[in-house]
């Protein structure tokens, strides 16, 4: 396929073969959370404890999945084309992991985290990070504390 550019718009269904549990099925991520309490910036004001509760448990489940054919046929599908741009709805790192550079997540992701102050995002997904405390930034000279670095519902993506 020599000559030819590709784009590829990736959601939820890709990844939930590979186990991730989905918002909108009906055992999905919104059964027990409304949308409001834990994917909004005012969730994150009024209750942050349950937000970053809810986003660690998201971030511990990644460790617990692996990347399944269709995120490896992309990385492949990718090697023959000059160009291919894979834009993804999910802020899980399956993608990557399968195989596959340069991917656009429209959402965030969840191995990254946002310093607030300064809108810096680290990557941090070490056994230590994922645990129920927050986290605080390594890019300020008085520590912040961290959000997810997520795409919520009333933001635009950065």
């Amino acid at each position: 396929m020599q000559g030819k550019r590709v784009v590829v718009l990736t959601g939820a269904g890709i990844s939930a073969e590979s186990g991730i549990r989905t918002f909108r099925d009906n055992d999905g991520l919104w059964e027990n959370n409304r949308i409001e309490d834990v994917a909004t910036p005012r969730a994150w004001q009024a209750d942050p404890e349950r937000v970053w509760r809810f986003y660690q448990a998201r971030r511990r489940q990644l460790s617990e999945v692996e990347p399944n054919p269709a995120h490896r046929a992309l990385a492949k599908l990718s090697e023959g084309l000059d160009h291919m741009v894979l834009i993804t709805q999910n802020v899980d790192d399956l993608h990557e992991r399968g195989g596959s550079e340069d991917v656009i997540h429209m959402h965030g992701r969840l191995e990254t985290l946002r310093c607030e102050p300064s809108g810096q995002n680290e990557r941090r997904m070490e056994d230590s990070d994922l645990g129920e405390n927050f986290l605080e930034c390594n890019c300020c000279a008085e520590p912040q504390r961290v959000r997810p670095d997520i795409v919520w519902f009333g933001e635009m993506p950065m």
